[in-house]
């Protein structure tokens, strides 16, 4: 049945905002996967995440900071450990701050709020016909960080091209053919629906998708 076939999910779709541009870019990587979503080598920060088959977003996000602080945020439960402290905390408890060393973690009903060094991101907790997913946020980093990874592509901007039958991006000076897309938002609780230019990857990142795949979280 190709309705059935269709209603599978086989990628997530991630948005890009761009200056100066009422409408997103977002792209498709097919699940599953593991990949690395976010890396700052300056301070020795880096974000992975783990996506099923067939579901919506991450079952497992893990956080690396400097050679001892170890964040790893699943579904159930988060677990954070640095050499000293092993403290676990559960989706859905009482609101809860940790402390230490240039770390804080905030987790509250459904999001995690998760600092390190300069750079903070919120694991935002979502369900979906019944079965629960994660979703990072990036909302702090230092202006002159050199951020890569799936969602460190902060410089991208894009004009449309007048006059071609099938919608025409210009990126980096490249023509690149698109469509226009609906995506649910999971950046906000809300998941409000927006339009997207869908571009492939490749345009987008200037890189394969194996350059972002890690083997281990």
């Amino acid at each position: 049945n190709l309705l059935s076939l269709l209603s599978i999910l086989t990628f997530n779709r991630f948005l890009v905002s761009v200056v100066g541009q009422s409408k997103l870019l977002c792209f498709d990587i097919p699940v599953p996967h593991k990949l690395r979503l976010l890396q700052d080598s300056a301070s020795e920060f880096s974000m992975n995440g783990e996506s099923l088959s067939e579901q919506n977003g991450f079952h497992q996000i893990a956080f690396h900071y400097k050679t001892n602080h170890h964040l790893i945020i699943n579904t159930k439960s988060i677990s954070y450990r640095n050499g000293q402290d092993n403290v676990e905390f559960l989706w859905g408890q009482e609101p809860t701050q940790y402390n230490t060393d240039s770390v804080s973690l905030v987790v509250l009903e459904n999001e995690m709020n998760v600092t390190m060094g300069n750079i903070g991101v919120v694991i935002l907790s979502h369900k979906k016909d019944g079965v629960k997913f994660l979703w990072p946020a990036i909302w702090q980093y230092s202006k002159d960080a050199n951020l890569t990874g799936v969602l460190g592509k902060a410089d991208i901007s894009y004009e449309e091209t007048e006059g071609s039958q099938t919608p025409t991006l210009k990126i980096k000076d490249k023509e690149v053919k698109t469509s226009l897309e609906t995506v649910s938002d999971y950046r906000l609780h809300s998941t409000p629906v927006r339009e997207c230019w869908l571009v492939p990857f490749q345009a987008m990142m200037e890189a394969e998708i194996s350059d972002f795949t890690v083997t281990q979280l």
